[in-house]
């Protein structure tokens, strides 16, 4: 009942109920009171009446139903000399309730003030022939069908002050409110309704007004249609790009083609800690959904639980760029109904499994010809970030009074993958010469990289501008937009470089450029080609590191001046156009 993407409940007590111990997110309960058939159940005003008070009780032999409270609230009124006649209307599935009732009729002295009426077919007429219902249930009713169609029928009705009753009867104005197994209570209010004659016109009238304005037929009708249009219109997908950081940046231009298909669903994106503040104001998705392995729990158990929060989530498509096995099964897990990805490891967790191509691809390529199996068509390979203007300060303020030529260098990487990085000594090396040849260098990076700051502060007279650690990722981007040139490993700031559209030097090693340089990076990609490159491996299997060992100091240092000397010559082309 509670696995579907939207779960329609028919109170706001059974919403709150599947809330409490099914831990249902409120989000999915759609609330959609049952409705009447004013047709059928249309008002018959009553007739005047003769003979005795005709109570009506409407459901199955049950102690839930209450038939026993009825039948004490009975006596009481046969005692203080009301002439009731108690018409129980409805079967037991088991014989055995109806003789336990038959035997506490007789026990409290009513037995011909009750009316045993069997299964009953025509509902409006038998509520017709009552001078008023009482639903005096034990446990909480879902909603109370029986209230409604007394009240379209006319009939004043009393009904359990418990569950969804306090929902569909206004105690004092369309029925009264009792206590639940309090026959003292029930019989108060019959007697209430025996002798205000005013009351009971009252309650009536209200209560077929409410009927007419919440509970009728085609409201409810109408309702359910709106829900599972909002299924179609609206759907839920997940997106998964867990790591690494780089390759969230890359996923861009696939979120802005995944929302450009679907326009109005709920997109959510799954990503790592550490690339939240990447995305955090990215247009194109309502929300981020963070995996965290170092929370507390290991393995199988930690996935378990991130699995149940993503089926709390009720998403209908889970599109897979991150292709791992941990994303595939964590998928499934979820119950998400359609799960697209690449077949890869734990590929049998997929229903729309895309073959991996046989050639290598590009990033962006890579991902687009994902989306195009699936049906939704790539929209450019473009990227973006999204700073604030504190961002842009932030990055003003770290520049200072920096001038220019301003050259941004990224010595440091990830820690798991070392063969991405050029030796330190080079990038002081090349550091030292730029900083002689009156090129102002800034030296960034994260802050589990700030010990890279102080080799640079004893080699390099004068001391280049080291800001490493103090940059988030956007400001990052900021300050990188900020610089001439820019030289990095094949990391994340790579990327931001490529985002924000600074001349470029990548350093290429172990990974093949083809595969991951961003295509709208402006500059020059140095790569070594080695009997045993790309490896993809953190360890160099040769023991040499001679991808990153045979790129020169030099080389690297024609590339930035190249570059340098373009942005020079553009500046004297601005400088020359002005003067003119």
């Amino acid at each position: 009942m509670v696995l579907g993407r939207l779960v329609i409940v028919p109170s706001e007590g059974l919403g709150r109920y599947l809330c409490e111990h099914f831990r249902i997110s409120p989000r999915r309960i759609r609330v959609i009171p049952r409705g009447v058939d004013l047709d059928e159940f249309s008002f018959q005003p009553s007739n005047p009446r003769s003979g005795p008070w005709r109570i009506g009780l409407i459901g199955r032999f049950s102690p839930l139903k209450g038939q026993a409270v009825a039948m004490r609230a009975c006596r009481i009124l046969v005692r203080e000399g009301f002439d009731v006649r108690l018409c129980l209307a409805g079967d037991a599935a088991a014989s055995r309730i109806r003789r336990w009732l038959e035997a506490l009729a007789q026990e409290l002295g009513i037995y011909e003030r009750i009316e045993w009426l069997g299964f009953q077919k025509n509902v409006a007429s038998l509520i017709a022939s009552m001078d008023m219902l009482v639903v005096p249930s034990t446990y909480p009713e879902s909603f109370g069908r029986g209230v409604i169609e007394a009240q379209a029928v006319g009939r004043p009705v009393v009904a359990s002050k418990i569950g969804a009753l306090e929902e569909v009867v206004e105690n004092d104005k369309s029925g009264l409110l009792v206590s639940p197994n309090d026959p003292a209570a029930l019989a108060n209010a019959l007697k209430r309704f025996i002798q205000d004659e005013a009351l009971r016109k009252q309650c009536v009238e209200t209560g077929r007004r409410h009927v007419e304005q919440r509970w009728n037929l085609d409201q409810m009708v109408d309702r359910t249609i709106r829900v599972y249009e909002e299924c179609l219109s609206q759907p839920r997908i997940l997106v998964w790009k867990l790591s690494a950081l780089g390759d969230v940046v890359l996923s861009v231009p696939s979120l802005r083609a995944i929302r450009n298909k679907y326009r109005n669903a709920h997109i959510s994106l799954a990503v790592g800690r550490s690339a939240y503040e990447i995305v955090a104001r990215c247009p194109y998705v309502n929300d981020i959904v963070i995996f965290d392995p170092k929370k507390k729990g290991r393995g199988l158990i930690l996935q378990w639980r991130f699995a149940r929060r993503l089926a709390a989530g009720a998403y209908d498509l889970s599109i897979d760029l991150q292709n791992t096995r941990t994303t595939h099964l964590l998928s499934w897990l979820a119950g998400i109904p359609v799960r697209v990805g690449y077949y890869r490891k734990c590929g049998w967790c997929l229903n729309h499994p895309v073959r991996l191509p046989k050639v290598a691809m590009a990033p962006i390529a890579h991902q687009h010809h994902l989306l195009r199996e699936y049906g939704i068509p790539a929209d450019g390979e473009t990227l973006e970030i999204w700073p604030s203007a504190l961002d842009h300060q932030r990055a003003e303020e770290l520049l200072g009074a920096a001038s220019h030529p301003l050259v941004g260098i990224h010595p440091g990487g990830s820690r798991r993958w070392k063969t991405k990085r050029w030796d330190l000594e080079r990038w002081i090396r090349l550091t030292d010469i730029l900083v002689r040849k009156g090129v102002k260098v800034v030296v960034v990076g994260g802050p589990e990289e700030k010990e890279l700051g102080e080799c640079f502060r004893r080699s390099v007279s004068p001391e280049p501008l080291i800001l490493l650690g103090q940059t988030n990722l956007i400001e990052l981007a900021c300050l990188i937009q900020r610089c001439d040139v820019f030289l990095a490993h094949d990391s994340v700031s790579l990327h931001l470089a490529a985002a924000v559209g600074t001349t470029t030097v990548a350093l290429f090693g172990p990974t093949d450029p083809r595969r991951h340089v961003p295509p709208t990076l402006i500059g020059q990609v140095i790569k070594k080609d080695l009997f045993c490159s790309p490896c993809y491996s953190p360890r160099c299997r040769i023991f040499t590191h001679a991808c990153m060992k045979r790129i020169s100091v030099e080389e690297v240092l024609a590339a930035v001046l190249g570059f340098l000397a373009e942005v020079d010559n553009e500046t004297g082309d601005r400088r020359h156009e002005t003067r003119d």
